[in-house]
């Protein structure tokens, strides 16, 4: 069930850093310093997002992990992330409803 995975992921130590999945299919977020824009699908493994292209900019706090994430397991509040190896990177946690943070913005 897909609904499970659709909204805003934010990390507990940097909230500008996030995955914020569309029912559309697109995928957009942040390492908390660069963007990224890409697509998700259901496969038979779960939850895969496709490869993207970043800009490589450096911040404070940024969580390099977050771009590498090609599959998924949402379990609650909580979003399990793996890269291509299926190594575990680390969580994201569902954000709340409420005002977000946009890229770039104030």
């Amino acid at each position: 069930m897909t609904q499970e995975l659709i909204g805003r992921w934010i990390a507990e130590t940097n909230e500008r850093a996030f995955l914020e999945f569309s029912e559309d299919g697109s995928l957009r977020g942040s390492d908390g310093a660069n963007a990224l824009v890409t697509s998700w699908s259901t496969e038979a493994e779960g939850f895969i997002i496709k490869p993207s292209m970043m800009t490589l900019k450096a911040a404070p706090g940024m969580l390099t992990w977050v771009p590498k994430a090609r599959r998924v397991e949402p379990d609650g509040d909580r979003l399990r992330l793996f890269d291509a190896a299926d190594n575990h990177l680390g969580d994201l946690h569902r954000q709340p409803p409420g005002p977000t943070h946009k890229l770039g913005g104030r």
